[in-house]
């Protein structure tokens, strides 16, 4: 069975494009992968103290209790569509990239923060439109 990659981050337009890819998976005949990334916090002091490192487990189940809450608000599990989630270490981009390797698409949501935000920040779905090996649908916040 073929499988569509859906990246979600707690964000409306995640939401959004998990329902969309729900919605796709039924018409064809697809399973749902949902990819939750994380990454440790960054912390930046002016002096030099000692931070205890987070707990990993914590921050695990932090990742996999969100990207359930997002499948069961969306519908997935009463869709009838197959569904697994996946909570890696490491930057959402390359992550959904490395894990769509075998899918029939990627789909992520696009927040729409404009181009001076987008060079800040950078982009999930830009860089998943340009280094995905499959199709990729960004599904645009509704109005």
């Amino acid at each position: 069975m073929k499988t569509i990659v859906v990246g979600v981050d707690g964000s409306e337009g995640s939401g959004d494009a998990l329902k969309w890819a729900v919605t796709e998976a039924k018409l064809r005949g697809c399973s749902l992968r949902v990819v939750y990334s994380w990454q440790y916090p960054l912390y930046v002091t002016s002096e030099p103290i000692y931070m205890p490192p987070p707990d990993k487990d914590l921050i695990i189940k932090g990742a996999v209790s969100t990207a359930q809450k997002l499948v069961a608000e969306s519908g997935v599990a009463d869709s009838g569509v197959p569904f697994t989630i996946d909570t890696p270490q490491g930057r959402p981009g390359p992550e959904l990239v490395r894990l769509a390797a075998d899918a029939e698409m990627l789909v992520v949501g696009s927040r729409g923060a404009g181009s001076v935000r987008e060079l800040l920040l950078g982009s999930v779905s830009n860089y998943c439109a340009h280094h995905s090996p499959c199709p990729v649908v960004l599904v645009r916040p509704t109005e």
